[in-house]
């Protein structure tokens, strides 16, 4: 007999797939909708229950009914006879049958009690579910109400709370005599209940609702972000088509998270205040309406959304400041780091985002891929297919293969080698073999020599610029490459001076060591030594100790040594010294001078400011010639070792960083250039500058 837990119900984007449970059960009808929900909910927050009346209807009449409900209800049907069918082994979800003596299609439910909840957390500590006196929330992982196995298109539900508090949910808010509804018709694959002792802000911008809920209020932070969040959505829309919701809210949790749901953003409340959030999370959650609550996740075919959505939303706003280039440049550091410590996967292999590693896959490595495509397509036909995919694919679920070839759209050839790019474990490796020039009756004859070191050769289209003789500004050309080894061959009207391949990070690819910026990534990402002080005080090695206990999780390649065994490592292997009082460092020291820069006894010397170590923390980092990296880390107390082991793993992609002891804020924050870039080659008797020509930002307009 087939197991009733065999067939994946929804999962909710805001636990991260923590849904293992599996039903089999009865199809309602042969479309994908035609189901929908009448709810009054009732709250009783101190006793932890809910008490729910829920009228189902569907679009065809039945005799049977089959549901799953969390197991903490009692269950009760008006309108037939209810039978339990299973429970889940852990004992949290209960599947039913419901059977009536004459087919109908309106299924009237009551149940009542404390949901049952797993103790599993997803990011930032939230858990799965919670009915308290501190708040509510409840999605479909935790079945708090009838998941039938296919997705509904209609939702009206009336909330009753305690006194003071209020309610979000997806749809279109109502009141009524002091009774709040949500409603909506468009199809949704989750029913989210957040409730609690909120301060509401909202603004019309057109029919769209906008507000913002605090559980402390701040008028202050709530008109930054409802200034904001009209403009984000007029240019989505003009970019891919009409805002689909009827509101956007911007909603406080307890926890620190993330995350998109239709209709709202749900964000902790120390993310909520931090001064960037309104310039990149809010943007890109805004986008998660389109890509992920709009169109859905196939997860079984691969994430595509994460990846679009920060191309669209992080990469855009660095590209409208003139940043895109540094952007790409810190998502390839990422991929290359991560994967090269044996931590790659296909796309289509990407579900979701658990740690840096599968970070830098579904988002660094899948925003790459779609940069790539934009490129080649043009801006036009890119932004024809972005909307054909909102058109063709909204509310229903869509795998990474369908959303690549819908933007696409007819050309197989192209869709085909962009296939390989999700299937493939891995990216390019590119060397420069040789490049020569001779001069011609008409010019000059450039020729570049060009390999790919990875097992197999990829197909791709490779910026190259060409500074010439007497002119300001590159030449990008444009050479498609898909051999081992191949030769390119260029006829200019003037004698190059220098070569660069894909001097603007427009491929993904394994960046080289030597064009790799020098940055902690290089060490969080692979395997390095943490050195640790030995002679250093008993407080002091124990905050370091510490540090390092917390980054082996995250970071399972760094290993410890103490400085006094540091010598006898190998001279290639990566290592961060921690402390001033390191031995270690009196070797190492001369690896951090600069022009701009020097490190001294309890002091470090930047930009012509000096730094010292009762009020500073400093961190440098250095990358030799041969792509060895060193890392420094000096700070003077066990609770600035505290600070910096929570600030750190955020600031992955600086070589240089200075954070004040008393306040915590970084001083100096610097992205450094590389110094050896193994893709360039100098052709004139003089060191030539690369000056590339601008770029102005995608855009509908």
């Amino acid at each position: 007999m087939t197991s009733p837990f065999a067939i994946k119900t929804s999962i909710t984007r805001a636990t991260v797939s923590i849904l293992c449970l599996y039903f089999t059960l009865l199809p309602l009808g042969a479309s994908a909708t035609g189901l929908a929900h009448d709810m009054s909910v009732s709250v009783l927050a101190e006793s932890g229950e809910i008490v729910v009346e829920d009228t189902v209807r569907v679009d065809r009449k039945q005799t049977v009914f089959e549901f799953v409900l969390n197991a903490g209800y009692v269950v009760r049907a008006e309108n037939g006879t209810l039978h339990t069918i299973a429970t889940s082994e852990d004992g949290l979800r209960t599947a039913y049958r419901v059977t009536l003596q004459t087919a109908t299609d309106v299924l009237k439910l009551h149940y009542r009690g404390k949901p049952r909840f797993s103790e599993r957390t997803s990011l930032g500590g939230m858990p799965q579910g919670i009915v308290s006196g501190d708040g509510v929330y409840l999605d479909a992982s935790s079945s708090w109400y009838p998941l039938f196995g296919i997705d509904f298109d209609a939702l009206n539900m009336a909330v009753k709370l305690p006194d003071g508090w209020q309610s979000v949910s997806i749809g279109r808010r109502t009141e009524d005599a002091g009774r709040v509804s949500w409603s909506t018709d468009r199809p949704h694959d989750d029913l989210y209940l957040i409730a609690g002792r909120f301060i509401r802000h909202a603004r019309q911008h057109g029919d769209i609702e906008l507000s913002v809920w605090l559980l402390e209020d701040d008028p202050v932070l709530a008109e930054r972000y409802l200034a904001l969040m009209g403009d984000y959505i007029d240019h989505y829309s003009r970019l891919i088509g009409d805002y689909p919701y009827a509101k956007f809210a911007v909603v406080e949790n307890h926890w620190q998270t993330g995350f998109g749901m239709p209709s709202f953003t749900l964000l902790g409340s120390q993310v909520l205040r931090l001064p960037f959030i309104p310039y990149t999370s809010l943007p890109h959650e805004i986008l998660h309406n389109w890509w992920g609550n709009g169109v859905w996740v196939d997860y079984g075919s691969g994430n595509w959304s994460e990846g679009l959505t920060a191309y669209l939303a992080d990469h855009w706003m660095q590209e409208r400041q003139g940043k895109a280039e540094q952007y790409r440049l810190k998502a390839l550091q990422r991929y290359s780091n991560f994967a090269a410590a044996g931590h790659d996967l296909p796309l289509l292999a990407f579900t979701s985002r658990h740690n840096d590693a599968s970070q830098s896959i579904g988002y660094s490595k899948s925003l790459m891929v779609f940069h790539m495509l934009r490129n080649e397509l043009g801006d036009t036909a890119f932004i024809e297919g972005l909307r054909r995919l909102w058109q063709e694919r909204r509310f229903s679920r869509v795998g990474f293969e369908q959303a690549l070839r819908t933007i696409i759209g007819s050309d197989e050839r192209l869709a085909t080698r962009y296939l390989a790019w999700l299937q493939r474990t891995g990216a390019p490796r590119l060397r420069v073999e040789a490049v020569e020039s001779q001069p011609q009756a008409d010019g000059y004859h450039l020729s570049i020599t060009i390999s790919q070191e990875q097992d197999a050769p990829f197909d791709l289209v490779l910026p190259i610029a060409v500074t010439l003789e007497g002119q300001p500004l590159a030449e990008v050309l444009q050479a498609r490459v898909k051999l081992a080894q191949q030769t390119l061959e260029f006829d200019l009207p003037h004698r190059p001076l220098r070569v660069d391949i894909d001097p603007a990070y427009d491929v993904l690819r394994l960046l080289d060591a030597s064009e790799q910026p020098p940055a902690l990534n290089r060490l969080f990402g692979g395997t390095a030594w943490l050195v640790l002080p030995g002679a250093a005080p008993a407080g002091i090695r124990d905050a370091w100790m510490q540090m390092a206990r917390q980054w082996q999780t995250r970071y399972p390649g760094l290993r410890t040594v103490d400085d006094r065994e540091a010598a006898t490592l190998d001279p290639k292997a990566d290592r961060l010294i921690l402390g001033w009082d390191n031995t270690a460092l009196t070797d190492a020291n001369a690896l951090f001078a600069r022009d701009d820069q020097a490190l001294k006894s309890r002091e470090a010397d930047i930009d012509g400011e000096s730094f010292a170590a009762d009020t500073s923390s400093i961190v440098l980092v250095s990358s030799s010639r041969d792509g060895v990296t060193t890392g420094f880390i000096g700070a003077d107390t066990p609770d600035a070792i505290a600070m910096l082991t929570r600030k750190l793993p955020h600031y992955g992609s600086y070589g240089r960083l200075v954070f004040d002891n008393a306040s915590g804020i970084a001083k100096v924050k610097d992205a450094l250039t590389p110094t050896h870039p193994a893709l360039s080659r100098q052709l004139g008797t003089t060191p030539t500058p690369l000056r590339l020509p601008p770029r102005g930002e995608m855009s509908a307009d």
